[in-house]
């Protein structure tokens, strides 16, 4: 098509008077379902009918062409992911290797690049997947291709991230490892991984307990509660304003223990944590009794709902940032919202207990396909919230699959920070309530700080996401080193040392797949996806640093999307990536 034809037929299209047909109307050489049909016909990926298409949007030619496309898609039979795998992909592919597992290899990146992270592709059990934000990860329907060249009935993936593969691996009768530095890593896993021994009771017990903690009166009486110790806490800052000049500035980082959530979730939150703890008076300091049914419910499920309510917060932060309403409006709502009585309960404030709820809901509807999608003889997956290069596995495994940090690309302990922090300075547990871990996390002691922390039982959150609750959010910032140090390839680590960070990184890779080669069965097999980063070629690193622990290189496969400049010259301005397979000789 020559450019701007179809600019110039819509334009066409607009000035002249509406008719019955059309097709009939528009220019011969842009007919838009001329166009679609060709299109369809050549396995072409999409049709763009206007150079600016936000300004067509509503168009009847944009309408023609959709309505053309879905007749057309609807008589074709449609193709599943697989099938459109085995195809090559129109990204730059290279390979090296075994042809068999090159070409499991192959398939497993195509789904990974034409899909994402964190959505599934059609066709594909959805599960737990994708639950609760995380930076990034490998698509589950990729791994679920890549363990078709793993062996044997045990995994461990030693940068678990939000625990993907420990899910796919239960599906396919796999007892799980997952290791993870990052606490909200951990936290994330466990919770996808989970699955309650009581089945569909305990998630019923989960719907009513978030019903009945976060019910019309309950919020209400969270809400008149938090008014009042807002109000405690707004003449304490007054008092010391006048014996102190800046009263203000240290006042404000003292806060009432709600951190940075959001006001018209805080109610929500408070009777939730009433309900669970027992504490129905801002004046105690101890759970009195908690809720009958909280007692009742299998050990687990306060974490599980509060996992839920990490999920919430994130959706509404999200969408909150979309729907910015201009200044005079905030200041208009901020007017109105000061003029309400101080016990009523806003819309907003209820509408976030009914997100709360559906949360809720969709999590116990999802984990219930996976309690369906997983045989009950199958192990639970085991997670270790520390860093892979201090752990010792009691077994060893048949099969690695992981995907690590790629050099100079992501924070990721920032990011569990600004989570953390977003939850609130909710709950800490007590070191007696819990297991030893292989390496346990500091422990903020209490203090000033963490004074309005909730103390929770180790028995009453999901195995494995200890160290997300070990510690209260530290209102100096001060984290603790298990929030703050041991992470591999981080950003900060290139910004803090350019010149050695690539020397340092590969210390890094064979360090960590030291443990892997040391956790593996003689004949095991490990996969590794790795992005490039830094100008380190990962897929030469992770070779060179597996060589050097003992295993051996099967296949590589690499996809990568790169630029060409009008001189010839081949700028990667994208990405690039890797999927490694090594084995251990026997």
């Amino acid at each position: 098509l020559s450019t701007g034809g179809l600019a110039r037929a819509s334009m066409r299209w607009r000035a002249s008077s509406p008719r019955p047909s059309t097709s009939s109307v528009l220019p011969r050489r842009a007919s838009a379902a001329a166009v679609s049909r060709r299109a369809l016909e050549s396995d072409a990926v999409g049709v763009c009918v206007s150079p600016r298409p936000r300004e067509h949007r509503g168009s009847r030619v944009l309408r023609a062409t959709r309505a053309v496309s879905s007749s057309a898609s609807s008589e074709a039979p449609s193709e599943s992911y697989l099938e459109a795998a085995s195809r090559p992909s129109r990204f730059e592919e290279s390979s090296w290797g075994d042809p068999e597992a090159v070409e499991v290899l192959l398939q497993a990146m195509r789904i990974q690049w034409s899909h994402g992270y964190p959505d599934t592709p059609r066709g594909y059990d959805r599960l737990t997947h994708g639950f609760h934000e995380y930076p990034a990860g490998m698509q589950a329907a990729a791994a679920d291709r890549c363990m078709d060249c793993l062996p044997g009935t045990s995994l461990l993936d030693p940068f678990c991230g939000s625990g993907t593969s420990l899910v796919v691996g239960m599906t396919r009768g796999y007892e799980g490892f997952g290791v993870d530095v990052s606490p909200l890593a951990a936290f994330v896993a466990a919770h996808r991984a989970w699955r309650p021994s009581r089945g569909e009771e305990t998630l019923d017990a989960m719907r009513e307990i978030a019903r009945v903690a976060t019910d019309a009166a309950a919020v209400e009486k969270a809400a008149a509660r938090l008014m009042r110790e807002e109000e405690a806490e707004r003449r304490k800052e007054d008092e010391e304003e006048e014996k102190e000049r800046g009263g203000d500035a240290a006042a404000s980082r003292r806060g009432g223990g709600a951190g940075a959530v959001p006001r018209d979730w805080r109610p929500v939150r408070s009777a939730l944590s009433a309900c669970l703890s027992g504490l129905e008076d801002e004046d105690a300091t101890t759970a009195t009794a908690t809720h009958p049914l909280v007692a009742a419910a299998e050990p687990g499920v306060p974490g599980a709902l509060r996992f839920c309510l990490s999920v919430a917060l994130q959706r509404s932060q999200k969408s909150r940032g979309k729907r910015r309403p201009y200044k005079r409006q905030r200041k208009k709502n901020a007017a109105l919202s000061a003029n309400d009585a101080p016990t009523s309960l806003t819309p907003a404030q209820l509408e976030a207990a009914v997100k709360f709820r559906d949360v809720v809901d969709e999590y116990c509807g999802r984990v219930s396909a996976l309690l369906r999608a997983v045989d009950p003889e199958t192990p639970r997956a085991t997670i270790f919230n520390t860093d892979v290069r201090d752990v010792r596995l009691d077994k060893k495994v048949d099969a690695v699959l992981t995907s690590p940090p790629y050099p100079g690309v992501y924070d990721y302990l920032s990011f569990a920070r600004k989570v953390r922090a977003g939850s609130g300075n909710a709950t800490t547990i007590s070191r007696s309530s819990v297991g030893t871990p292989p390496t346990e996390p500091p422990i903020v002691e209490a203090s000033e700080s963490t004074a309005n922390a909730e103390v929770l039982d180790g028995s009453s959150i999901v195995p494995g996401s200890e160290g997300y609750f070990r510690v209260a959010v530290p209102e100096d910032r001060a984290w603790p080193k298990a929030w703050t140090t041991g992470e591999i390839g981080a950003r900060k680590t290139l910004r803090g040392d350019p010149h050695a960070f690539k020397a340092v990184w590969q210390a890094e890779q064979q360090a960590w797949l030291g443990v892997v080669a040391a956790s593996l069965k003689p004949g095991g097999r490990a996969a590794v996806m790795v992005g490039d980063g830094a100008n380190i070629d990962t897929r030469a690193s992770v070779l060179a640093a597996g060589e050097a622990c003992g295993l051996v290189g099967v296949a590589t496969v690499t996809m990568a999307l790169t630029h060409e400049m009008e001189d010839g010259r081949v700028w990667n301005a994208a990405r690039k990536e890797h999927l490694v397979l090594l084995t251990k000789p026997e």
